[in-house]
């Protein structure tokens, strides 16, 4: 009679990857190209995802991981900078969570909720990685 041999398989997982999810941030400013744009506060509509590198986290530091609290300081920090389109807008806060090496891809919708009556929201969307 033979043996069954049962294999067990260990620490051979891989992560095929990490995102960070920021979904349907609401935030108000002064915000466009037009005159009343830059008077009156709009709310625009941030979605990103933020693709990282592995990691081995310890569970102890907020340093172990890419942290949606500063990322989205981030964001507030770059509305209070005169910028007139949504494309600079992405590429200013791309740009900034690429300060972070661990970051080897982002994808950014940001939508204006208010700019066009006739249409829920309008707004650009781009996605960016590391080479």
């Amino acid at each position: 009679m033979s043996e069954k041999k049962v294999i067990k398989i260990k620490n051979n997982i891989k992560t095929s990857e990490e995102v960070i999810i920021i979904k349907n941030l609401k935030l108000n400013a002064k915000f466009g190209y037009y005159p009343h744009e830059k008077i009156t506060k709009q709310e625009l509509v941030f979605n990103l995802k933020i693709f990282t590198n592995e990691n081995l986290y310890q569970d102890n530091s907020l340093n172990e991981i890419i942290d949606y609290d500063q990322i989205i300081k981030i964001i507030k920090k770059i509305l209070n900078e005169d910028i007139n389109f949504l494309e600079t807008l992405s590429e200013k806060i791309i740009t900034k969570i690429f300060d972070d090496q661990r970051v080897n891809k982002v994808k950014i919708r940001i939508e204006k909720t208010q700019a066009v009556k006739e249409c829920e929201s309008v707004g650009y969307e781009i996605t960016k990685k590391r080479i």
